[in-house]
């Protein structure tokens, strides 16, 4: 086992992963079972189904990560060179979709995956 499979972390939790599956994925196997129930579970009614299937393709691509701030993730373009901010507490990205007030998929993969990781508790 290499020394980067070792250290590998899971997008969603933070543990250290060391299954190949689970390396390339991003996601341990908990964790990727909780990302698909939350996508069920998600209010995704004001977006398409193209958009919906978009968002779990994003998600699956690693193309949306979260970033140290709860709820605020980094959302790779299909370009693969620009790179967004998406709120979902807010509902908000920075796309050109959103800045024309549409919804956008990675808004919907943001949601998807907020939904998926437990709210922290207050200290």
């Amino acid at each position: 086992m290499t020394d980067q499979a070792t250290q590998t972390r899971c997008l969603r939790c933070g543990r250290r992963l060391t299954a190949l599956g689970s390396i390339s994925a991003g996601y341990g196997r908990t964790c990727r079972a909780r990302i698909r129930i939350a996508a069920g579970a998600a209010d995704l009614s004001a977006f398409h189904g193209w958009q919906v299937e978009k968002a779990r393709e994003a998600i699956e691509m690693r193309a949306v990560v979260p970033s140290s701030r709860p709820g605020l993730y980094a959302s790779v373009a299909s370009d693969g060179v620009m790179v967004y901010l998406t709120d979902a507490r807010e509902g908000s990205c920075t796309c050109k979709a959103a800045a024309n007030g549409r919804r956008c998929y990675h808004l919907a993969a943001a949601l998807i995956l907020a939904a998926a990781t437990p709210a922290r508790k207050a200290a």
